[in-house]
């Protein structure tokens, strides 16, 4: 076999005639017609065709080809019934030859159908091509079906490129725009559409509207993947689908950012992040929340380097907004000849041959297909699951399903458009498929919000099934009903918005509703719970991750158990995952569902009432609502000695000194209520306590003395602060407690550093640091950041100063203010910092400083503090 030419290098600077260029291989006598379809899709796309034909005419046809194989970055071959000539003392052909040189570059093969004189070294070579993994396989039947599957196969190829090539690796992106496991069909005019409003016309909001199931956010993926080049910040994709209510909305962008705040800094955040970057934001499924569409206007507004695109049944109505409707697929009128020309027809052909490899779509059956597409109105969702059942009932049997099903079409509620009607109708059909253990499954799935594993299944929807529960929940899969989330571990399953919605109109008509979600309230309720060996150490951060993966369905328990009074239930879940919210940055989330807690409480008995009002007081003191807290805070702590919880009066004892403290609000009482609130818990030291319990009390512990400490340290007593954080420090490492870790370890670095005692300092700020990047708290990270860039102001480094401070601000800037603030005072920062610090170095040093600080990772951060700590 000859060795593969390696492409050519190219500089890293181009000139603008040096595009990317794709080599097209064929014979040139039976395909002189796929070979101009194939030209006319690379000059669509402004790439350069690679072609025999073009030129090099003085030099054997050999030499020809391998120069320009090696000058190519993209190998298309295109392969019918002909092996091609073998010139004497050759082994292969040419057209082998040229497939063997183009090892190494990616490769587009298509093979046109059908072919009854195929020679016999064509289909070995073809078997061989097809059984190699790197290569993009696919048939086509006439030189129009080979120009769209080129052009739209190099579109994405480009894409993927442009994504890999654009970030690390092994970085996860919050919010990164999903990649489809499909192509897109026909919607070249819509993408385009998109394209042209956003580059030339500069529209900075366009909405995606249509009925569910059009195709609405696949659009939106594939308009956003070609235009995220344009935007230096890149694409960013948000999913609505399970957010209810239209103020969890900024919340949901905070995520898909990537950012960790919360409460009044929610907003600001997102907007300080937005302010000075250029990108697209993606926003799916807004039409259940509508009423957050001043909430875009806003972020528009603060952002002038922002677009977005909406995905949405109903347009925003908002000012500089301009809607594009998405229509069906186009279907053949009665009577066409060429069916497949059509992208509907296109579309089932394709799904239909991922269902069951042999299907072909032939001049028998493509008439059969092209009806079944117009009875579905086109609407991709309703095509794809009609060809997902091609494997068990071939095209004729479909219609004849369809004949009895879309006699119900005019049956529909008026109001609704006629293609939402026949969507509704599609999926009635798909249920009425199903097995009575099919269908009883698939109802109750609709239970689960996000994702949801097999063991949620079994243990909350098992009862509906005779058989085994995995079988059927494959079934459903095999049906396009639910989907299976990619992941390496353990499966994890979801449904599809739509049809989620049509199998809650299902399960709310039957007599399964609330038992059913009473059993995922409680299933989440207990999984929520962390084992001993998850309520401390490494086990914690398990235990916080496998919370984020079920945040959904953990929000939804708490819907559910609030909506339908059952107020003490909904608190032990609030109580079991408040460091889950927290320290995750859902925060804001949980405020919302302690909030109706606390409405419905005036008839609980007084520990459940405590219960509600503190963590109403506490969401409001790490949202930065001081005067709210303080109020809830003070109304709970009578209810708790009223009701014997001295753990919980602790707790919330220390948090109410903490705030009179930092408030400067009644500063003599909140030493008092500190001093006091120590001394009864230090009387239940030598009591027996459970594993929970225990905790609970090193927990009150840490937070006590450590508040208790802030004060001391604020009225000059550094021995006395140094000692009560050297308590809380204690407390904190006994419970192996990740939360009052890093509050104990910043403030014991502040007090040895007022001290003077800086080795210890730096070493207890190195300590803080590594377990914040151990969790991924990038928010306390850059609190850490910042004192540390405060002792080398202190020392005079004031370089390294600047280094850490545009460190820290960067990492907040990029992922919210976090927890930490709430709870400890922050070493000097932000512009008075700076301003001082560029008085101390030349203008020089502070940009280049300012510039490696800001570009660091969070990793490489890290890395740079503990390097600079070493040597300093």
């Amino acid at each position: 076999m000859p060795a593969a030419v390696s492409p050519a290098v190219n500089p890293a600077i181009r000139t603008p005639d040096q595009r990317v260029r794709v080599f097209i291989s064929s014979t040139l006598q039976e395909l002189s017609e796929e070979r101009r379809a194939a030209r006319d899709a690379v000059t669509r796309l402004r790439l350069v065709p690679v072609m025999f034909e073009l030129g090099a005419r003085p030099h054997p046809p050999r030499q020809v080809y391998r120069a320009y194989l090696a000058q190519s970055q993209i190998f298309v071959g295109i392969y019918w019934q002909s092996y091609g000539w073998v010139a004497p003392g050759e082994e292969t052909s040419g057209l082998e030859d040229e497939y063997q040189l183009s090892a190494g570059m990616p490769r587009l093969i298509y093979v046109k159908t059908s072919a009854p004189d195929r020679e016999r070294r064509l289909t070995d070579l073809l078997t061989r091509i097809k059984n190699d993994d790197s290569v993009s396989y696919q048939r086509f039947s006439n030189p129009a079906e080979l120009q769209r599957l080129v052009e739209n196969d190099l579109a994405v190829l480009l894409s993927e490129h442009f994504e890999t090539t654009r970030t690390e690796p092994d970085a996860v992106l919050a919010g990164a725009l999903p990649v489809p496991a499909t192509p897109l069909v026909d919607r070249d005019k819509e993408t385009a559409e998109v394209e042209d409003l956003a580059v030339r016309q500069a529209v900075r909001l366009i909405t995606l509207t249509g009925p569910g199931g059009v195709g609405k956010t696949r659009l939106a993926v594939e308009a956003a993947s070609r235009l995220a080049p344009a935007f230096p910040d890149g694409a960013r994709f948000v999913d609505l689908g399970s957010v209810r209510a239209a103020d969890l909305v900024p919340a949901a962008i905070a995520a898909g950012l990537g950012l960790n705040t919360s409460g009044d800094r929610l907003v600001s955040d997102v907007m300080t992040y937005l302010r000075a970057r250029r990108l697209l934001l993606v926003l799916d499924n807004f039409e259940q929340v509508i009423d957050a569409a001043p909430v875009i206007a806003g972020l528009l507004a603060a952002a002038p380097g922002l677009m977005v695109l909406v995905a949405s049944r109903t347009v925003l109505r908002l000012s500089g907004e301009y809607e594009l409707a998405v229509p069906p697929l186009p279907v053949p009128p009665r009577g066409s000849g060429e069916p497949a020309d059509y992208a509907s027809v296109r579309l089932f052909a394709d799904r239909a041959r991922a269902e069951a490899p042999g299907f072909e779509l032939t001049r028998r059956n493509a008439q059969v297909v092209a009806e079944i597409c117009r009875r579905l109105d086109g609407l991709p969702l309703a095509i794809e699951l009609a060809a997902a059942r091609v494997r068990v009932l071939p095209p004729q049997a479909l219609l004849a399903r369809l004949d009895d099903r879309m006699s119900l079409l005019t049956a529909g509620p008026r109001d609704l458009p006629e293609r939402q009607r026949t969507l509704r109708n599609t999926l009635d059909w798909s249920f009425g498929l199903l097995s009575a253990d099919e269908q009883a499954l698939f109802t109750r799935l609709a239970v689960f919000a996000g994702s949801f594993g097999l063991p949620a299944v079994t243990a909350i929807c098992g009862d509906a099934v005779q058989g085994s529960v995995i079988d059927t929940l494959s079934s459903l899969v095999d049906s396009s009903l639910v989907r299976v989330e990619p992941g390496e571990e353990e499966p994890r399953f979801s449904l599809l918005e739509t049809v989620r919605e049509y199998a809650l109109e299902r399960l709310c008509d039957s007599a399964d509703w609330r038992g059913v979600h009473d059993r995922h309230a409680a299933y989440f309720l207990a999984l929520a719970k962390p084992a001993e060996t998850e309520l401390h150490g490494a086990g914690q951060l398990a235990w916080l991750n496998r919370l984020e993966m079920r945040r959904e369905n953990l929000s939804a328990a708490l819907s559910w158990l609030v909506g339908h009074r059952q107020p003490e239930l909904a608190l032990d879940l609030v109580w079991a995952t408040w460091r889950f919210w927290w320290l995750h940055g859902h925060a804001a989330e949980l405020a919302r569902h302690v909030d109706q807690i606390l409405a419905h409480s005036d008839d609980m008995r007084a520990h459940q009432r405590a219960l509600a009002l503190s963590g109403a007081g506490f969401v409001r003191f790490i949202g930065g609502d001081q005067a709210q807290a303080l109020r809830l805070l003070k109304r709970s702590l009578p209810l708790y000695r009223q009701s014997g919880d001295r753990l919980g009066m602790g707790l919330t004892a220390a948090a109410l000194g903490h705030l009179l403290a930092s408030s400067q609000h009644e500063p003599g009482y909140a030493s008092d209520l500190l001093e006091q609130t120590l001394a009864q818990l230090r009387e239940m030291d030598s009591e027996p306590l459970t594993e929970p319990e225990r905790l609970q009390y090193l927990l009150d512990v840490a937070l006590a003395s450590n508040f208790l400490g802030q004060i001391e340290l604020g009225h000059g007593d550094h021995h006395r602060a140094a000692d009560l954080f050297t308590d809380g420090l204690s407390a904190a490492h006994s419970a192996a407690d990740r939360f009052t870790v890093l509050i104990s370890l910043y403030d014991l670095a502040l007090s040895r550093q007022q001290q003077n005692e800086m080795d210890d300092a730096a070493d207890l700020l190195r300590q803080g640091l590594s377990l914040a990047a151990e969790a991924g708290d990038d928010p306390s990270l850059a609190y850490y950041l910042e004192a540390l860039a405060d002792m080398a102001a202190r020392q005079d480094n004031p370089q390294r100063a600047v280094g850490l401070l545009a460190a820290a601000s960067a990492l907040l800037e990029a992922k919210g203010s976090g927890w930490l603030h709430a709870y400890v005072p922050r070493a000097p920062h932000g512009p008075g910092a700076l301003a001082g610090l560029r008085t101390r170095t030349t203008d020089a040093a502070f940009r280049r400083a300012q510039a490696h600080g800001r570009s660091l990772t969070a990793a490489g951060a890290v890395r740079y503090a503990l390097e600079q700590e070493e040597h300093s």
